[in-house]
């Protein structure tokens, strides 16, 4: 048998059929009489249009559909007639046929799929509420995704946090607040204290808290975020005694080290390991009592080589004046894993302390500049120790960075407000570049306010801008950022999220801003407000650039929202 060569060429100009069929269903869809009707609406006529483009994609699958019975039977005796071929040159012939109808087949498929996606995407962008028939090859807006039901078929919708039509999504305007712990019918509600939340990989957080109502206990819960929403794990004990001020952060090798004291006030200080395995369950490690005399909250902040850094409130009898206390900002360096074994069991290994702050300190928070560099804002009390005992120091902040194995504060305490008192709640947050924000409340002036420092050419820190962010009292701040360590602000796209906790019964207010190409925030707007008062609040930033919002209510309830930062 001999082939004829322009059979070859016909062959592949098959694909040329559904191109063909659309032209002329085009003009069955008679797109430009629908746009050119005054009565039917512009939402109404791209309705239109997509309905009549998905009834003809709908004839040709069924088309199809009958025609793939006959292909079948085409593949069949091609392949038959391939292996009996009389020479190498009519072999070739017929498998070159072979093959390029199998590329026109699989283009005329393609295109299909293409043109239903625009047709379902057309008929969402409309309003319709029919879906399409499958996710593949719908696509969706950038912080939208895909939702298949049996009873709508596929969506698109927008993220937990954004709102919008699937294809265009922005920052939820409200908050949509959800409870992070389901009662069990019968058994004692919960009530909450001493919330704390860390980013862990792979969009997750870890949420450690106290509970009142179980004898101060403290428990770690695990929460992957999803598109549309948190999915938890069950509650870990973290210590048969009591747990106050729970904090925790995530180590470079997906160790978790966890810190707490065991008193209200007086408690020890303690610091463990722990880890998480594939279904989030926690293994924690021997817990190791790094200090004493406790009353006040820690802070953390992870390091390189499973290393961390707790900042906390120093207390200590004078050895000089007995009867007296000595008071310290401290840091304590500690190697959490591999560490050491006591009774066979591994603990965070010590590897020096470190004082930050002479005097009395409260109210420590801490950032993250880079992988070894990290700013710490706290209160400090007025001391005699210092050349400017005049001064206020309630505003200070410091920075700090690893050097070796050793931790070495890098520039003299600033405080940046030095001629008041009463600065309570605060929170910093890294801009890049060595730049970041310290958020702070003015009881005095009863204000919420915001300063941008950054380290100058002297080696001082230098105040960039100030700005009052809110009125009134707030007795909670909580400042997140998308810039992450050792990245530059100016990239485009980079948001600083910062919550207002009402108090005496005001509600919590969220504020977005941009970052500017100096690191500086601008384009602020306000966004969400919780729907009660607001007791404490933590947050912390997800792998998908979403804030996990953490508050409590007047009766100890946590609640949990989503917040969408990047439009």
């Amino acid at each position: 048998m001999r082939v004829n060569q322009d059979t070859v060429v016909n062959i592949g100009c098959l694909s040329l059929t559904t191109l063909a069929l659309l032209i002329h269903g085009s003009e069955s869809l008679d797109v430009g009489h629908a746009l050119r009707r005054n009565s039917v609406s512009s939402a109404n006529a791209v309705s239109d249009v997509a309905g009549r483009f998905s009834s003809l994609l709908q004839q040709l699958h069924d088309r199809d559909a009958e025609q793939s019975l006959l292909d079948a039977a085409d593949a069949e005796r091609t392949r038959s007639t391939i292996q009996h071929a009389i020479s190498l040159q009519d072999k070739a012939l017929l498998e070159k046929a072979y093959e390029l109808k199998e590329e026109s087949r699989m283009e005329e498929e393609n295109a299909q799929g293409l043109a239903a996606s625009f047709a379902a995407t057309l008929q969402q962008f409309s309003g319709q509420t029919e879906g399409a028939s499958s996710c593949k090859g719908l696509p969706c807006g950038g912080n939208g995704f895909c939702d298949e039901s049996s009873q709508e078929g596929a969506r698109c919708r927008c993220k937990a946090g954004y709102q919008g039509t699937g294809l265009v999504c922005n920052p939820a305007v409200s908050f949509a607040e959800h409870p992070l712990i389901s009662e069990t019918p019968g058994s004692k509600a919960p009530q909450v204290a001493d919330l704390h939340v860390a980013s862990l990989r792979n969009n997750a957080v870890a949420v450690a808290f106290r509970d009142v109502s179980r004898q101060n206990r403290g428990f770690l819960v695990i929460g992957v975020a999803q598109d549309s929403g948190m999915r938890w794990s069950a509650p870990a004990l973290l210590s048969s005694s009591a747990v106050f001020g729970p904090v925790l952060t995530e180590l470079d090798d997906s160790s978790l080290a966890i810190a707490y004291r065991t008193a209200d006030r007086g408690g020890d200080g303690v610091l463990l390991a722990a880890r998480r395995d594939a279904e989030n369950r926690i293994q924690l490690g021997s817990p190791r009592v790094f200090t004493h005399y406790q009353a006040q909250s820690m802070s953390l902040i992870a390091l390189p080589q499973s290393r961390v850094v707790v900042l906390f409130s120093e207390h200590q009898p004078s050895k000089v004046s007995p009867g007296k206390w000595e008071h310290f900002g401290t840091s304590l360096l500690a190697e959490v894993l591999p560490g050491e074994r006591q009774s066979g069991q591994i603990v965070p290994r010590v590897l020096g302390k470190y004082r930050f702050a002479q005097g009395a300190v409260s109210r420590i928070s801490a950032a993250p500049l880079s992988s070894k560099l990290f700013a710490i804002a706290y209160r400090g009390g007025r001391t005699s120790d210092v050349e400017d005992a005049s001064s206020s120091r309630e505003a200070s902040v410091s920075l700090a960075e690893l050097w070796g194995s050793e931790l070495v504060f890098t520039t003299k305490p600033l405080s940046v407000e030095p001629q008041k008192e009463q600065i309570w709640a605060r929170s910093v947050a890294g801009l890049g570049d060595g730049a970041f924000a310290y958020t702070y409340h003015s009881g005095a002036e009863q204000v919420t306010k915001q300063v941008v420092l950054r380290l100058n050419a002297e080696h001082r820190l230098e105040i960039l801008q100030e700005r009052v962010l809110a009125s009134g009292f707030s007795p909670f701040v909580s400042t997140v950022s998308t810039v992450q360590r050792n990245e530059k602000a100016q990239q485009p796209g980079h948001r600083l999220f910062t919550f207002i906790g009402g108090g005496q019964g005001a509600q919590g207010q969220g504020q977005i801003c941009g970052v500017s190409d100096q690191g500086l925030p601008d384009r602020c707007q306000d966004v969400g407000a919780t729907g009660r008062e607001v007791l404490a609040v933590a947050a912390t930033l997800l792998t998908d650039n979403r804030v996990f919002l953490l508050t409590s209510s007047a009766n100890g309830v946590p609640y949990y929202t989503l917040v969408g930062l990047t439009p």
